[in-house]
């Protein structure tokens, strides 16, 4: 009787290993058969035949932090944190893998040899690298976003629309925009229709933004008023100017971002006259903070509630 139940129980598990088998080689056939598949999109510089699942995606565009949020793992990235090159962007350096290769900031040159050693099936190039495309079409299947690392919302739609992901990507706008309007409710019971100023120091210089990163979420995303007499931007949102300006420019709270111990505003008679200052409504972030977080999708959603929080502490 012992034998007899011991031969059924191996021919059960016997059958049971079998099935287990043929689901995984019939899983392994049906993604390698996803993998084969192509799709052909249009970039920046014409139409490119990619893989419609891509495995191994190598990012030198700056598009990390959107890749990840749609389910993809780059093996190649060049989100890199803006004080240290050879590490990856706060942001997200827990959540690539370990092996993840450094290709180098995706708004300088990248490093050719570093993206090929990770034997991508797909290259995602930045709108700086024109130059590169014909050396890294060699390596991989290359689509070339047309827009720069400033224009957000262009590259995460540009980026949604590779993947078809545009209804992950209107979910997170939607979770944005709702935190945008709540902290931008809050401030505004505290600071009524007081003026914004979004200024950068620098040890020889300031910089007043007008746009883009941190200026872009104050005043387009959480619509706080901007002061009277903000410069027009340049192409990076700002315009450098004199200390000396700031007698005639008196917002009354600033966003001041710097990263060195000493700056230009330190000891100055004229910085210490300003309205926001003497009211203590300055508000200190560094420069490294906004260049890692306020120009990508997982970045911004955190930045935007440390924003919120320091200015209704305050």
């Amino acid at each position: 009787m012992f034998s007899l139940l011991a031969v059924m129980m191996l021919l059960l598990v016997g059958c049971s290993d079998e099935k287990e088998i043929e689901g995984s080689v019939e899983v392994a056939k049906n993604s390698t058969e996803d993998h084969a598949k192509t799709k052909v999109v249009k970039d920046k510089l014409g139409e490119v035949e990619i893989p419609t699942n891509p495995l191994r995606i190598a990012d030198v565009s700056g598009s990390t932090e959107e890749l990840l949020f749609f389910g993809f793992k780059p093996v190649v990235s060049s989100n890199t944190d803006i004080e240290n090159p050879n590490a990856f962007s706060p942001v997200i350096i827990n959540q690539l893998e370990p092996d993840t290769v450094n290709a180098g900031w995706y708004a300088s040159e990248i490093n050719i040899e570093a993206v090929a050693s990770a034997n991508p099936d797909l290259i995602i190039a930045g709108a700086r690298h024109e130059k590169l495309v014909d050396q890294l079409k060699k390596i991989a299947p290359t689509v070339m976003v047309p827009h720069d690392f400033n224009a957000f919302q262009d590259r995460f739609e540009f980026i949604a629309g590779i993947f078809d992901k545009e209804t992950e990507m209107d979910a997170w706008f939607t979770d944005y925009e709702k935190t945008a309007k709540d902290w931008s409710e809050k401030i505004r019971t505290i600071t009524k229709d007081e003026t914004f100023a979004i200024i950068e120091a620098t040890p020889k210089e300031i910089r007043i933004y007008a746009a883009t990163g941190v200026a872009d979420m104050i005043f387009h995303d959480m619509l706080l008023p901007k002061a009277e007499g903000t410069p027009e931007p340049d192409a990076w949102g700002g315009k450098v100017t004199s200390v000396e300006t700031l007698a005639s420019f008196d917002p009354d709270h600033i966003i001041l971002m710097v990263d060195s111990t000493q700056s230009i505003v330190d000891d100055n008679n004229v910085w210490d006259s300003m309205k926001a200052v003497k009211n203590n409504h300055v508000y200190r972030m560094t420069s490294a903070k906004n260049y890692n977080y306020a120009f990508t999708a997982m970045g911004k959603r955190e930045l935007i509630d440390e924003l919120g929080e320091l200015i209704v502490k305050e």
